[in-house]
């Protein structure tokens, strides 16, 4: 199934917990509490930023997903539907778009929101000028002139999207692109009111006075920095008889046990919690286990002299045991990946509705004996035989999980040399943009259920594209999947198959596991929607029950 989980979850709290040990936890108990139109959410993750271009941590995510909204939202259902816009005119040759937006979509200030909003936001986005992490989707999307605009070569008035009237946007394509709905749901394609962002100035976004929401929620009492939000329902939605919880406060809570006895006490009642506290709950109710949306891998620079040769990384790949990071490092539900596709993200229609990352090739296990066949062969190929893994302090597992692959990488690679780098996360990102880093332990998540959300990322000239592969046949895979085979599903999974597999083959990467989410959740809360791919969380749909 898509990744879409109903949580049950209850008053106060979900907090998002990794890694601690020696905690002392008795079962929870079904604590039921306080008003039926209120529940908090807590999470580890600080809030980077709430404008919809710059928000990237899972927390900044959330609260602009349910602050904003966009031409189309996911349903509790995991089915994209319009939002914004009241319909929508395709034509006949699939490039032009017409989009009515609805007559009472209001921002939380009373102001209308129009087709100009769409097209300043859109602009914003693609604006280099602005550097979104996002800004490769407007490109995904086959607006006309995107990637020129992102890459400076043409002005950003040039984007495929106009407004011909208060209430009619227009989007100018340059081919079709079948997961186009699913890719409009997502924040970065939120609406931006111009009078009210130009009016804010530098203050847009840093706090509450300095934010108007048309969607299910608008945020009250903060300011960036702070470590607790609070979201009230907005009056001015055009769902608003649709959203149940009137007040939702998410906490941030980076101490883990300091989490996890907050669930104990009562005062959490969703809380997500890491391997270690895993095994203390594990015969309680309150625990499940759920896939997360992310792909944890080693990013490999294929810049750097030694680590371009295929056989060094391919010993690098076959140098990691995943299963004894997810069973005996981890042990928060994380499971093995074959390749950078998560489960769950896909479903292959043309097959009887099979897990695309089942399809995929095998990928590489741990094997000592073909670690050794490639060693041998990247000896003779390149005179690298030390580098360094960075990660960043923004989970505790992570120091673990590098040492861990230092000591296996060492083990079956005789003579090489690794030395860990820990930095702050900031850092480890610039680090990344930059191309100063040789492997990085890092993550990757989909802004939309499509595997191109994925595989784009290794396009030569795409922004994200940090690890620098590049392969012609590669980018010619992901060209044809995008326009060739726009209108042929069947074919059109098989050429992402094809691609997919050969960024297995190249070893560009080395996918570790797909994250676990270790849960305890209380009975009284109903209807919280977690997404593999897009917004994180959806409240509008949350009920309480005494």
């Amino acid at each position: 199934m898509t990744y879409k989980k109903k949580v049950l979850i209850t008053v106060e709290t979900l907090v998002v917990v990794a890694g601690a040990a020696g905690l002392v936890v008795n079962h929870a108990r079904n604590i039921t509490r306080g008003s039926t139109e209120k529940f908090t959410m807590v999470q580890t993750s600080p809030i980077d930023s709430l404008d919809p271009i710059l928000g990237y941590n899972p927390s900044s995510g959330t609260v602009v997903g349910n602050t904003y909204e966009g031409l189309y939202s996911v349903d509790d259902k995991n089915k994209v539907h319009l939002a914004l816009a009241a319909k929508v005119k395709t034509s006949e040759d699939g490039k032009t778009k017409t989009f009515t937006i609805r007559k009472n979509a209001k921002w939380s200030n009373g102001t209308p929101v129009t087709a100009d909003d769409f097209v300043f936001a859109w602009r914003r986005l693609a604006n280099p000028k602005n550097a979104s992490g996002f800004n490769f989707q407007p490109g995904a999307a086959g607006l006309k002139n995107a990637d020129d605009i992102v890459a400076g070569k043409k002005p950003v008035s040039s984007l495929g999207v106009s407004a011909e009237g208060k209430k009619t946007l227009v989007l100018h394509l340059d081919r079709k692109v079948p997961y186009l709905n699913k890719l409009l749901s997502f924040n970065a394609f939120a609406p931006v009111n111009e009078q009210f962002y130009k009016k804010a100035g530098k203050n847009f976004a840093q706090n509450d006075q300095n934010l108007i929401s048309a969607g299910p929620y608008k945020v009250k009492d903060w300011e960036l920095g702070d470590n607790e939000v609070t979201l009230v329902k907005n009056k001015d939605y055009w769902d608003a008889k649709h959203v149940q919880a009137k007040t939702v406060k998410m906490n941030i809570i980076t101490d883990p046990e300091k989490a996890a006895i907050a669930f104990k006490d009562g005062s959490a009642d969703y809380t997500p919690i890491s391997g270690q506290l895993a095994t203390k709950f594990r015969e309680d109710k309150a625990f499940k286990t759920e896939l997360g949306p992310f792909t944890q891998y080693l990013m490999i620079n294929m810049k750097k002299k030694g680590l371009d040769n295929a056989d060094l990384r391919k010993v690098i790949n076959s140098s990691i045991n995943k299963k004894t990071i997810t069973n005996h490092i981890l042990k928060d539900g994380s499971e093995p990946v074959k390749s950078m596709i998560m489960k769950d993200l896909y479903k292959d229609t043309t097959n009887n509705d099979k897990d695309f990352a089942d399809e995929s090739a095998a990928g590489y296990t741990y094997s000592p004996a073909k670690a050794k066949a490639y060693w041998q062969a990247a000896k003779s190929e390149t005179n690298l035989r030390a580098f360094t893994i960075t990660y960043d302090d923004s989970d505790p597992s992570y120091a673990n999980v590098a040492a861990y692959m230092k000591s296996q990488i060492e083990k079956n690679l005789p003579g090489m040399k690794v030395t860990l780098q820990q930095l702050s996360k900031k850092t480890r990102i610039d680090k990344m943009g930059s191309g100063d880093f040789e492997t990085v332990l890092t993550r990757w998540g989909p802004d939309y259920a499509d595997p191109s959300a994925i595989l784009s990322m290794y396009q030569s000239d795409n922004v994200s594209n940090y690890a620098k592969f590049n392969s012609p046949e590669y980018d010619q895979l992901l060209a044809d999947a995008a326009s060739k085979y726009a209108d042929d599903t069947a074919k059109r999974n098989d050429t992402l198959q094809k691609a997919n597999n050969l960024l297995i083959d190249s070893a560009a990467s080395a996918p570790l596991y797909q994250s676990g989410a270790p849960v305890l959740q209380r009975q009284n809360i109903h209807g919280l929607v977690q997404h593999i791919s897009g917004v994180p969380y959806t409240f509008k749909y949350v009920t309480l029950k005494r």
